[in-house]
């Protein structure tokens, strides 16, 4: 699910008002910055080499809830006129600046919203799609809102002042909205103990990579230099997060933008031109977006793979392992116990008369009994505790370096649980449970998964015979 950022207006006792103020001020402050950033990034005649204003307050609109694009709208028109009049921009031309560049991040949100698939989440490759539909549209529409005055200024056609432009915002757009779509919000801080296994760990060498063919590629100077990092980003791409992937991309398009304008590149003996400018905007535009939709692509690979074979281990009506995962866990479980003649416990629950609840409320109120069952279930064992469903209305627990007394503990306030649970059915009947469990104990895991199951089975049916709604226990032979 893609995420939203989170509401100013978090705390229900503070004063909308306020929060809304507070959202404003955040806004322009942030537009403003970004938008100065841009500014001092400008080629002598040229548009600004990095403009990251456009894509934030894009994002913002795509993220924020509905109710607040009013003042973020407010917010971005004062954030971009605050920076025009900090760096002495004649009015009308801030104006027409402002306009332009709200009319560009209103277009992306705007098809964004209508082509793209809010609950898939940005880790989807359609979701990079549909970003790239809405980029070129924005930057389209960018064009042709700037193009006017832009060929004023310049002396150039309307036709090369569009494409300019064009080229420009497309270049931003698809730079930066990867990284700022693909961002958790707020950004969690990472461990020391996660930053220094990162930096040690294989993972640390495609981003070095990166690094050092963008180093390789300032140094060769040549305008061909710039594709150098290419093989890299894809090496990144394919083996690190979206996100790191994304935040690469924007090291990489930032420092060959910058390079451009402080002309590192040997672009010949006409310099610089507009027209070239447009060309390497679209050129870095394009290699960004490769490592973008490779790394989607395999994000989602990744993710499919998950669900199957999460499908494949678990229940798929309670969540609980299913017998075959169970088994395989259990038993290497069983082993590693053994070797350190450390006690174990396992615990067979059946729920009692289930086959009644069927045939009075049928089967869809069966299913939300096992549901509830198995959420009971969770609640009163143990974090490293194994939880499997063995078929029908039976469950089993294996309960590692626990005693007999330990794990009828953990039995009775199941058993207690399930008594006191009340599960409202569709038609708005009360439904009622009790369960009957089974507990066998090693003291130290010498006795196999089979044995443990048996005799925790032969409890079970004694708890069933002694009257349902208890606890037995056999010990297993040493």
């Amino acid at each position: 699910m893609l995420r939203t950022f989170a509401s100013p207006a978090g705390d229900h006792g503070r004063d909308p008002i306020f929060a809304q103020a507070r959202l404003l001020l955040v806004v322009s402050s942030l537009i403003c910055f970004a938008a100065l950033a841009g500014i001092y990034s400008r080629p002598a005649g040229f548009l600004a080499a990095f403009w990251p204003a456009n894509a934030i307050f894009a994002v913002l609109l795509v993220r924020m809830p509905r109710r607040f694009r009013p003042t973020l709208v407010v917010g971005a028109l004062c954030g971009y006129q605050a920076a025009g009049f900090a760096t002495g921009d004649m009015a009308w031309l801030s104006l027409q600046l402002t306009a332009t560049n709200m009319v560009s991040a209103g277009t992306f949100a705007f098809v964004y919203l209508s082509v793209g698939d809010r609950e898939a989440g940005f880790a989807r490759a359609r979701a990079v799609v549909s970003l790239a539909c809405a980029s070129v549209i924005a930057a389209a529409a960018a064009g042709v809102a700037g193009g006017s005055f832009w060929a004023h200024l310049s002396g150039t056609t309307y036709f090369d002042a569009w494409r300019v432009w064009f080229s420009s915002e497309l270049m931003n757009y698809l730079v930066l909205l990867p990284g700022l779509m693909a961002m958790q919000w707020p950004v969690p801080l990472p461990r020391i103990e996660q930053v220094r296994r990162f930096l040690t760990g294989p993972l640390i060498l495609p981003i070095l990579a990166v690094i050092a063919t963008i180093i390789i590629s300032l140094l060769a100077t040549h305008p061909v230099a710039i594709v150098f990092p290419v093989p890299a980003l894809i090496w990144v791409a394919l083996t690190l997060p979206l996100s790191t992937t994304c935040l690469l991309v924007l090291l990489y398009s930032g420092v060959m933008m910058f390079a451009v304008k402080l002309n590192v590149y040997d672009f010949g003996f006409g310099g610089l031109s507009e027209d070239l400018m447009a060309s390497v905007h679209l050129g870095v535009a394009m290699i960004a977006l490769a490592p973008v939709l490779v790394a989607t692509y395999n994000a989602e690979k990744r993710r499919q793979f998950s669900e199957l074979e999460h499908a494949a281990r678990f229940d798929m009506l309670t969540e609980a392992l299913n017998r075959g995962a169970f088994v395989q866990e259990a038993e290497a479980l069983m082993q590693t116990l053994s070797a350190q003649r450390r006690p174990v416990a396992a615990i067979l629950v059946d729920v009692d008369h289930f086959k009644r609840v069927n045939d009075l409320h049928g089967h869809a109120a069966g299913d939300l009994a096992l549901i509830a069952l198995s959420a009971a279930i969770r609640k009163s064992i143990r974090q490293n505790d194994l939880f499997g469903r063995l078929g029908g209305e039976e469950f089993v627990l294996l309960l590692p370096g626990a005693n007999a007394s330990e794990a009828l503990l953990v039995a009775e306030r199941l058993r207690s649980y399930v008594e006191r649970m009340q599960t409202t059915l569709a038609n708005g009947d009360i439904l009622k449970l009790t369960v009957s469990a089974g507990l066998s104990n090693s003291p130290d895991a010498s006795a196999d998964l089979a044995e443990m199951l048996l005799f925790a089975d032969r409890a079970m049916y004694e708890a069933k015979r002694a009257g349902r709604n208890q606890v037995q226990v056999q010990d297993v032979p040493v």
